[in-house]
């Protein structure tokens, strides 16, 4: 057990942080796990995690208080949490969860859990001083939508996927559906438009089998995203604010021994058995491409601190890479604490090459804490509503929560003859 963790009222500090001089501000931070259930969102759910990402809240924590730094103090619902209970170590994200971090002395929310518009943490009313750790709640909400960021990312020029987008309709005839999908280029990837991780997400071969898959999906999800099939070198991309206003790519992690095609489920398979950092020096200049890419795209979207950015090459013989999923709530589970030391996530490989040990990467992380009134107002980037070249295969998108007219939907018919 853990000796003590202080738990009190923080004093606001309004030094510049810029200023050499300035006393360094006491900062207390407190974690938010995932206890609130995800919206529907334009008929689409981002499934919950399993545990409610507590095992990497308290992962986050305990590396934070072991850092011993007179100046980060660690706020947990236990005053002696055991580095064994996951629990322990976070609050729940509700309105009760947060106002208890908030009194039992916060200053700061390192909210590790799936944000959206009308999360509490936008609809409380909360110290004016009080800050966090997250990417605006305003901003994730949009991005998780991964047709909205496909949109966005192909119309300023990106590398994105084809992809086609396909709404449920009981009162389609089964003629109609065949004709919107039996010329797809096979394989294609049919994944949830609102996702987490690899779940539900499936490699179809051919036209019976997505007749088939598209039957199991729309039980589900009312909307579904289909994209090509990258055949090549997969990785994922770790962005971080450098403090000016950009972001900063650490090191690419390979991901390799995927399932049909598909990178399993870290629940099921820890990343350090089936990925790999890829040296700086091995990088190639597709890589470097690769990377820049996600650096601007982070900035693009509006985020403002550590997000993953999965990448393919499209063809096994290498080539450039194609942004293929944004994750603003990356799993942040790092070794350290008892029994933790094959559940390093990503991210944390990544931020190992790049010479940061964990305890470093969540130091980093908690230096970016943003003003929540400030995250609070951010918007995110304006969606792009109505038929790209390669949303070809659709009927209806509201994107920004737009619905559709009569005459819209005859423009978009036309567009697709």
């Amino acid at each position: 057990m853990l000796s003590t963790v202080t738990r009190y009222l923080p004093r606001p500090c309004f030094r510049p942080r810029s200023s050499k001089s300035a006393r360094r501000c006491l900062t207390s931070i407190a974690l938010l796990h995932q206890a609130l259930p995800p919206p529907i969102i334009n008929g689409s759910l981002k499934p919950p995690k399993p545990g409610g990402y507590k095992d990497a809240s308290a992962d986050i924590a305990y590396a934070l208080h072991s850092l011993n730094d007179s100046n980060i103090r660690v706020v947990t619902p236990e005053p002696n949490p055991n580095p064994t209970t996951d629990t322990d170590w976070s609050f729940p994200d509700t309105q009760p969860g947060i106002l208890a971090a908030i009194a039992a002395g916060a200053d700061t929310i390192w909210a590790n859990t799936s944000l959206f518009a009308h999360h509490p943490l936008t609809t409380t009313s909360l110290p004016p001083y009080t800050k966090l750790i997250a990417n605006p709640p305003k901003v994730v909400d949009l991005v998780d939508d991964k047709a909205f960021t496909n949109k966005l990312l192909q119309r300023q020029g990106f590398s994105i996927p084809k992809s086609w987008l396909l709404e449920g309709d009981s009162k389609r005839s089964i003629e109609r559906l065949s004709q919107l999908i039996y010329d797809l280029p096979y394989p294609v990837v049919v994944k949830p438009v609102r996702g987490r991780g690899s779940e539900a997400v499936k490699l179809i071969n051919g036209f019976v089998c997505m007749l088939d898959t598209l039957d199991e999906f729309f039980e589900t999800f009312d909307v579904v995203l289909i994209e090509e099939f990258l055949e090549g070198e997969e990785g994922t991309v770790t962005v971080m604010p450098d403090g000016q206003g950009k972001f900063i790519a650490l090191p690419i992690v390979q991901r390799f021994d995927q399932v049909s095609g598909v990178m399993p489920w870290n629940g099921h398979i820890p990343v350090t058995e089936n990925s790999r950092v890829l040296p700086t020096r091995k990088e190639d200049s597709w890589h470097r491409a690769a990377k820049e890419e996600c650096e601007r795209a982070a900035e693009l979207l509006k985020l403002t601190t550590i997000t993953r950015i999965d990448i393919r090459r499209k063809d096994e013989d290498g080539g450039k890479f194609y942004l293929f999923d944004v994750n603003p709530k990356p799993n942040l589970t790092g070794a350290g604490r008892p029994c933790r030391d094959d559940q390093d996530s990503l991210c944390a490989m990544a931020a190992r090459e790049f010479g940061w040990q964990y305890q470093a990467l969540v130091r980093k992380c908690a230096e970016n804490a943003y003003p929540l009134e400030e995250a609070r107002t951010i918007e995110p980037p304006e969606a792009v509503v109505g038929s790209l070249d390669n949303f070809t295969v659709w009927e209806k998108w509201r994107g920004k929560e737009k619905v559709q007219t009569a005459d819209d939907n005859a423009v978009e018919a036309k567009k697709e003859l």
